[in-house]
């Protein structure tokens, strides 16, 4: 209990901020950016989600910006929303392939770090990626979390002391054994849905959130070819945002993690979706 009142207390102080809430902002960025250009009525598409840290902002119509007024409206909202993060951001033209404009931000902004502040990039199709030296999360002051815990520890010693003290002989519970692990076989690989981890043989294999979430959904199907709609509401339906080109990307990291077991692989279905495909054991006598 104590630990859920110390969690809770955490959750509410300036800076705590969770996945959802950095979409929000992210989408906040875009909104204001494009009126700054005088552009009230055109859509920003979903934010994209790249990685954990990594975070791209797309819009419907070209837009021109001022890179001062960029750097503010930025710095404002994820300050406000996010607490102080380190963080860099490019504005990308997607059709060249380039940057066409960039700075960093290392907590305190310094303007005087930042170039070009007072030039004016030509209007275009810009996409805005900003990308995080953490994950923007839990990014509560730790000094106001170790002055509760120590609080709450007080209490806590407290109550124990006068239970001690007051205590009366209980019969004694049933000891709860702990839920065993589930372990899902992949030909040679053995893959641990809690602890998000694969193993082949001695070696492990560490897996992202996404990434296992990923892969359970690929193990209930085997051989089986999984539409892309089914993967993306499996794996992000609960975060409410399209994330087409994030299931690439994360199918993409996930098959170089299997690569260690050439007999287990992630293959494209054009035009549906991906399926995993583990060969079956060859029979004593077959040849190679």
């Amino acid at each position: 209990m104590i630990l859920t009142v110390l969690l809770l207390l955490v959750i509410g102080l300036p800076g705590y901020s969770d996945g959802g809430k950095v979409l929000v902002t992210l989408r906040k960025i875009g909104h204001e950016l494009l009126l700054a250009s005088g552009d009230s009525t055109s859509w920003i598409s979903p934010i994209e989600e790249l990685d954990e840290r990594t975070f791209l902002i797309r819009f419907q119509r070209p837009f021109a910006f001022q890179p001062a007024s960029l750097v503010e409206i930025i710095h404002r909202h994820l300050q406000e929303n996010q607490g102080p993060l380190h963080y860099l951001v490019e504005v990308r033209q997607e059709k060249r392939n380039t940057v066409a404009y960039s700075y960093e931000v290392r907590q305190p902004l310094n303007w005087k770090t930042i170039a070009c502040l007072t030039r004016r990039p030509p209007r275009g199709a810009y996409t805005i990626k900003i990308q995080f030296a953490q994950p923007p999360v839990q990014t509560a002051s730790i000094g106001r979390v170790g002055w509760l815990a120590g609080l709450l520890l007080t209490v806590l010693l407290m109550g124990v002391g006068w239970r001690l003290v007051n205590r009366k002989t209980l019969p004694s519970a049933p000891v709860e054994q702990a839920s065993p692990l589930t372990l899902v076989h992949l030909g040679p690989l053995t893959f641990c849905l809690e602890k998000q981890i694969l193993r082949l043989g001695a070696d492990r294999i560490e897996l992202s959130t996404k990434e296992s979430k990923l892969l359970k959904v690929f193990a209930t199907s085997p051989n089986a070819v999984i539409d892309r709609n089914r993967l993306m509401e499996q794996v992000w339906g609960e975060e409410g945002v399209f994330v087409g080109r994030s299931l690439d990307v994360f199918v993409s990291r996930l098959r170089k993690k299997l690569q260690p077991a050439p007999t287990v692989r992630i293959v494209n279905s054009h035009g549906r979706g991906y399926k995993l495909e583990i060969d079956s054991p060859k029979e004593p006598g077959q040849d190679g």
